[in-house]
């Protein structure tokens, strides 16, 4: 089966019929009955005679997911299903499709360029880069155990500063950090996640000035100088900051949201 990222619903027939479509081989009252559970799956039983322009994005996808369903192949295709639709809507209809994967048993390969898409769905994920896998685990796995700096950065910004490895470990103006096995004298990268960063009052850690602060509800996003670093130290902190933009702080780095790699040019 084949869902499309444009819905690729034919607007002259009603959403039974695009449905029926994939149903030809079946007797016309099975084709009908077949897709009318498919409908009611998704939750569109009630909107069988109405056509395509009549819904919602969300739920022109999820005609779209019932005609993909209704043949009960063995395995669906999904590519980049849920790009047209706003955040709202996509978190709802991503929860419902796979209600219906689960409940139809149909293994389904989805494209994705959304790494919390690819872990809130996935029981695999398959990290791609130029034609080849590159790392291939359950989601739990690939995000804190990543093959490369490709893949950590593509669940999650970092920040990035460059080191050699010096007896097992690697020294940075944010602390020094266990080398994970890279050979002495390998230039490294330690990949800060911004969850990983703490502020604490001034002279309670590692020096630092709060350039900037963005209130994003659940955390803040905060930018700090720190001496040594060529671009400021990004942040996503959860405790309130009661200090004024350009106050002296301090920081310590959560080593759980700490990762180190050989520097991609090594």
């Amino acid at each position: 089966g084949l869902m499309f990222q444009d819905f690729a619903l034919f607007p002259h027939l009603t959403n039974l019929a695009n449905v029926m479509f994939g149903l030809k081989a079946m007797p016309r009252h099975e084709a009908e009955r077949e897709a009318r559970l498919a409908l009611d799956r998704v939750g569109l039983g009630g909107h069988a005679k109405a056509y395509p322009h009549m819904l919602s994005g969300g739920e022109q996808q999820r005609v779209a997911l019932a005609r993909a369903v209704a043949p009960r192949p063995s395995v669906l295709l999904m590519d980049e299903p849920f790009s047209g639709l706003d955040r709202r809507l996509r978190d709802e209809v991503r929860e419902e499709t796979t209600a219906v994967l689960q409940e139809s048993h149909v293994t389904c390969l989805i494209v994705t360029h959304d790494p919390e898409e690819a872990m809130r769905m996935a029981d695999r994920v398959a990290v791609m880069r130029a034609g080849a896998l590159v790392q291939v685990a359950a989601p739990e796995e690939i995000y804190k155990h990543p093959a490369d700096l490709f893949v950590a950065r593509f669940f999650s910004e970092m920040n990035e500063v460059s080191g050699v490895v010096r007896s097992g470990q690697v020294a940075t103006p944010l602390g020094t950090f266990p080398a994970g096995g890279l050979a002495e004298g390998t230039s490294a990268i330690v990949a800060v996640r911004p969850q990983g960063v703490r502020i604490r009052r001034a002279g309670q850690g590692i020096p630092g000035r709060l350039d900037r602060r963005r209130f994003l509800g659940v955390v803040e996003l905060v930018e700090i100088a720190v001496n040594g670093l060529d671009r400021p130290l990004k942040g996503r902190v959860r405790d309130p900051i009661v200090l004024p933009e350009k106050s002296e702080i301090a920081i310590d780095i959560d080593p759980a949201e700490v990762l180190v790699f050989a520097a991609p040019d090594a």
